[in-house]
């Protein structure tokens, strides 16, 4: 599981650390209106004003935070595994990626890998995979049984 999280950050840290700095920039404000209220403004309408900055900066953090993970919906995902037989490699040059056609039981899927495990796979293998379920990216590849080797 902590492969999947790491994997996840290498590839979306620029999007969550803009996120947290509006988080923290947001939150910081915030607690700076609540105290210059709670000090000067000890009247109805000065907390009634703050009531209000707050249901709108709560609304932004909440756009914001659903922005990021409609854009990488993994990260609410439990990561998908499967075992199979790898049916097809092929190459998307429109894409740029390498691609591996697994065949478990009925279902064929394919799946995004880098030019390593590419490579090192052959058509035929038995392997493992343990992948982001919607960019159908792989996170980690294990080779059960290779038919190159018999």
């Amino acid at each position: 599981m902590l492969d999947y999280y790491r994997y996840l950050w290498s590839t979306t840290w620029p999007n969550v650390i803009v996120l947290l700095l509006i988080w923290g920039l947001v939150l910081s404000r915030l607690g700076w209106k609540i105290l210059k209220t709670w000090r000067y403004e000890h009247d109805a309408w000065g907390f009634l004003l703050l009531t209000g900055k707050t249901l709108i900066w709560v609304g932004v953090l909440g756009i914001y935070t659903q922005l990021l993970f409609s854009s990488q919906p993994d990260w609410l995902a439990q990561p998908g595994f499967i075992q199979g037989s790898v049916q097809g490699k092929t190459y998307d040059s429109g894409l740029g990626s390498y691609v591996l056609d697994v065949r478990s039981g009925s279902e064929q899927k394919k799946f995004y890998v880098d030019q390593n495990v590419y490579e090192q796979i052959k058509v035929e293998d038995q392997v493992r995979l343990m992948y982001l379920p919607e960019r159908r990216e792989v996170v980690r590849c294990e080779l059960v049984e290779s038919k190159s080797l018999l």
